[in-house]
């Protein structure tokens, strides 16, 4: 999906480029010559193309966070009403992994941080998940 949005983003700064590029032989070359200039239409569907995939992808890592957060809760809960210590190798194991999709995915996930402390890792949740983000959010200030 990054490699997607990426690829989007490029597609629409050289076609906003090329469209207000000038005409003059020297700086183009003969590929840029022979394309036609985008039009403004065009470029609003490619600028719609890549909004689309922005959320596409936003939503995407709501999706993959709020798993996490279900998944590190519930692992939580069973443990404290057994009266079983949760730090066990599957925990390290998960907790670790969301660490990994943080810094993995750091600047996207930095893009939507407000969003995703807004609506998932709020203060209500269990403490050690939300440790998580919070060191992601300190290395990242």
């Amino acid at each position: 999906m990054n490699k997607h949005v990426g690829r989007l983003q490029r597609e629409v700064s050289e076609a906003r480029e090329h469209r207000t590029g000038n005409d003059s032989d020297d700086s183009s070359s003969e590929d840029e010559e022979q394309r036609p200039r985008p039009s403004e239409e065009e470029i609003e569907r490619m600028e719609e193309k890549l909004e689309a995939a922005q959320a596409d992808q936003k939503n995407l890592f709501l999706i993959i966070f709020q798993r996490f957060i279900m998944i590190l809760s519930e692992h939580l809960v069973r443990f404290d009403t057994d009266g079983r210590d949760f730090n066990t190798h599957w925990y390290r194991w998960t907790i670790g992994r969301l660490h990994q999709i943080f810094m993995m995915h750091n600047t996207q996930v930095e893009r939507y941080s407000q969003t995703l402390s807004t609506l998932l890792f709020t203060q209500d949740l269990d403490p050690h998940i939300l440790d998580a983000f919070n060191q992601f959010v300190a290395l990242r200030s």
